[in-house]
Parts: structure tokens; sequence; C-alpha cells
């Protein structure tokens, strides 16, 4: 692919990044997109054929920049308590945002229903993937001793997964950006109890 026509494509999911996280997936068409990215029809269907693969790409680009951050955090991070407190503040810098509209994965599940399996099995595969990286750093905290060793670490990443979507979810339910502050106190709450029988 050209640099031109990588230009192109980038703008076209730039673009559909933007509308989707701030009007919804269901409510923006491909004619906004179109013309908000300022690409001819023709062009926009060469590198997108249908909006599902648009959407497809759309939580693809969320994946990998939650894992980049993820990542960030991680590398930062001594302590589980760390990571959870850093990934909360990020968060609460988010809702600041006006264009922030909580998990774009959640987000457009909901709106898509069961009528595109290229998006929903592209959430699906972007969920384990967090949950394996989750997993992964919870085992690396057990080693550390910050973990009970009796702990299902693959089973404790999908609780704490579970948690950030939840407080997500009650942040956008209540309008309370404090529902995020349960985050830290939830997942320590989880860790602590993991271990027992």
């Amino acid at each position: 692919m050209s640099t031109k026509e990588k230009g192109v494509k980038d703008r076209i999911l730039e673009t559909a990044v933007r509308l989707f996280q701030t009007q919804g997936y269901g409510n923006t068409g491909i004619n906004q997109i179109i013309q908000e990215s300022q690409t001819a029809k023709a062009s926009f269907y060469d590198y997108y054929p249908s909006k599902d693969l648009l959407g497809k790409a759309y939580i693809e680009f969320y994946g990998k920049e939650q894992l980049i951050l993820l990542d960030k955090l991680r590398s930062r991070s001594e302590t589980a308590k760390e990571f959870i407190l850093a990934w909360t503040q990020i968060l609460r810098r988010q809702t600041r945002k006006s264009e922030f509209a909580g998990c774009p994965m959640a987000n457009t599940v909901a709106q898509i229903a069961s009528n595109s399996p290229s998006i929903s099995e592209e959430v699906k595969k972007i969920s384990e993937r967090t949950i394996s990286y989750l997993a992964d750093f919870l085992k690396q905290m057990q080693k550390k001793g910050q973990v009970p060793k009796a702990a299902d670490t693959q089973s404790l990443a999908r609780k704490v997964f579970a948690c950030y979507e939840g407080v997500l979810q009650i942040w956008k339910l209540t309008g309370k950006v404090s529902a995020l502050d349960d985050l830290p106190e939830m997942v320590d709450s989880i860790i602590k109890s993991s271990g027992k029988k």
C-alpha cells in the first residue's frame, strides 16, 4: 500500500474512531464518515467495503491502544495496587474529555446486538487478549507475593476485567465519576480473597 493510500485509509479510520466514540456506532452513518474524512465515496469502499469492516477495524484499533496503555502502566507499577490506581487515574482523566463515552467494545456490542458477527468476534478476541494480559501481570505479582499463591490468575483477571467494565457502566448510567474510584477497592478485595477456598 502506498503512503498516499495509507494516509487515506488512516484518515477514514481516525474519523470513524472519533465519531463512533462520540456519537456511537449505531448513530454514525457512512456518509458522515466519508464527508468528515474528506474522502471520495469510491475510495472509502475500496478500503472498507462495509460499515461492519470499518467497525471491526475500530475495535482492532481500540484493542491495540488498550494494550499499549496497559503496557505503560505495567512498566511504571511495582505493585498490583499501583497498576490499578494508575488505571483509575487514566479513566478519570478520560471522563473529563467530552468525546469519552466508556469502553468502545461494550458500547459497540450493545448497539449492534448480534447483527455483526465480525465485530462480535473481534470484541471477543480483544476481551480475551486483555484478560490474558491481566492474568500474566497477576502471575508476575503472584511471584512477588502480592497475589495469594493459591489464586487462579486467569479467573482473577476475568474478575478484574469485570470490575473495570462495571465501573465504566455505572459511571455512564449515573454520570458520577466517583464510580470509577470503586475500581481499586474492588480489585484489592478480589485479590485478597482470591486465595481462600
